[in-house]
């Protein structure tokens, strides 16, 4: 049989998109680059192209290109080859919540105390202390009891890079046969290494106020996670009156809490709440992390171990090699020293106040047939949208370079720690355009 010229043109780049060479919402040549490319007609392009659109391997945008459409082909999930994995999308705006913007952080501030601990040459030619550094400790200690209201010793602390480090040094303190409860709505993360640790994971209901006591008699639950700042009611703080019953639960039924306090010094809308570890010093192993506060890249996070571990967590640690970079301890350890973090912390506020409000009032004079929320700790805004509706807005978004995600509640969530508000302002436009 004939094969005519187009369709060897159509071959080869159908193979290029299922072997990774061309990636999802990339931009194919234009016909006249891809002819002298392929030493072929413009013609024979332009059959290669339709007969791909045809087919749903690429999709056109009037007077701009066609871009790849098919996302994660199978043999690229089977065999990502060096390319593929080097490579990511790009997107204009960024809703997704991995990432901070430029104005949020004096990278310029920074970089002078990484420079003064350059410094302490003595200190920086050595492993460093296993459960991280005395100097940062001791700062920790003072700002966790002044944000936070935590009070505990200083040898309670460990500091680690990044949440999960520190929530696999908690888990190595229990036996395999442990029960632990997480939200209903899930943690994918913690529950990674729940598993590796061969924990038992039970997902727990939760009402207005938090998880259900009952749900955790029921399921004889041994350890519990909660977000004590996002863990509530669909993401807000768990109320008091929750918090001191799961602590009864605690002491009645001798179960531990992990509490993750992530951003809860942050609230911008009203007053933050203290952290429940403030209430208790024999249960609650307390984690709190800098991603956002400072930048996602300096993976520094620090655990506070309830009284009754601290023996034993020293003898665990003679074999553990410190985690966390010791020159960003150092550098931190002196940014807090000199009241960088608590000036910081007051201007993120203020940023986060302005940036979110004017998101939320674009949001609802784009789109006022839709419900719209603001959660202050996890720096996102949910929009409550019909679920039929959900993977095609969101899609939509995508070909139009912007990255937005679902949540657990099957919301559209939109983070406000991406982008500067300019950005935003443009992005909304956008989507109001394509969102109808």
């Amino acid at each position: 049989m004939k094969e005519f010229k187009y369709e060897k043109v159509y071959q080869s780049i159908v193979s290029d998109i299922n072997d990774g060479y061309l990636h999802y919402q990339e931009k194919l040549p234009s016909v006249r680059k891809m002819a002298e490319k392929r030493g072929v007609s413009r013609t024979t392009v332009e059959n290669a192209y339709v007969q791909l659109l045809n087919e749903g391997y690429i999709y056109s945008k009037e007077k701009v290109g066609y871009f790849v459409r098919i996302q994660d082909p199978v043999s690229n999930q089977l065999t990502l080859n060096r390319k593929s994995m080097l490579k990511e999308v790009k997107y204009d705006y960024d809703f997704s919540g991995q990432k901070v913007d430029d104005e949020s952080f004096n990278i310029e501030v920074w970089k002078r105390y990484i420079k003064k601990a350059l410094k302490y040459s003595d200190e920086l030619t050595c492993y460093g202390n296993h459960s991280g550094e005395e100097i940062l400790k001791i700062q920790l200690q003072n700002y966790c009891q002044n944000n936070r209201g935590v009070k505990r010793p200083i040898d309670s602390y460990v500091i680690g890079a990044g949440f999960q480090v520190l929530l696999y040094y908690v888990c190595a303190l229990f036996d395999d046969d442990i029960t632990v409860g997480v939200d209903e709505s899930g943690f994918v993360q913690g529950e990674a290494v729940f598993h590796d640790c061969h924990m038992h994971i039970v997902k727990l209901k939760s009402d207005h106020e938090g998880i259900i006591i009952d749900e955790l008699k029921r399921n004889h639950v041994n350890l519990i996670y909660v977000n004590s700042s996002s863990g509530g009611y669909h993401g807000h703080p768990i109320k008091q009156q929750r918090r001191n019953e799961l602590i009864k639960y605690a002491h009645d039924y001798n179960a531990y809490i992990i509490e993750d306090d992530h951003n809860g010094e942050l609230m911008f809308n009203s007053k933050p709440i203290d952290a429940m570890a403030k209430f208790d010093n024999q249960r609650i192993f307390y984690i709190g992390s800098f991603s956002k506060l400072l930048l996602p890249s300096i993976r520094m996070s620090y655990l506070a171990l309830p009284i009754p571990f601290l023996e034993q967590f020293k003898i665990k640690m003679k074999y553990y090699h410190p985690t966390a970079s010791k020159l960003e301890q150092l550098a931190l350890a002196l940014y807090i020293e000199d009241g960088q973090l608590s000036r910081h912390l007051k201007r993120l506020r203020k940023h986060y106040y302005v940036k979110s409000n004017k998101m939320l009032e674009l949001l609802k004079d784009s789109f006022p047939q839709h419900h719209f929320e603001l959660y202050e700790t996890s720096l996102m805004i949910t929009m409550s949208v019909d679920q039929d509706k959900i993977d095609s807005y969101i899609d939509l978004a995508k070909e139009n370079h912007i990255l937005v995600a679902k949540n657990s509640y099957h919301q559209i969530a939109l983070s406000i720690s991406g982008m500067i508000l300019e950005d935003i302002e443009k992005a909304i436009l956008l989507l109001k355009r394509i969102w109808k």
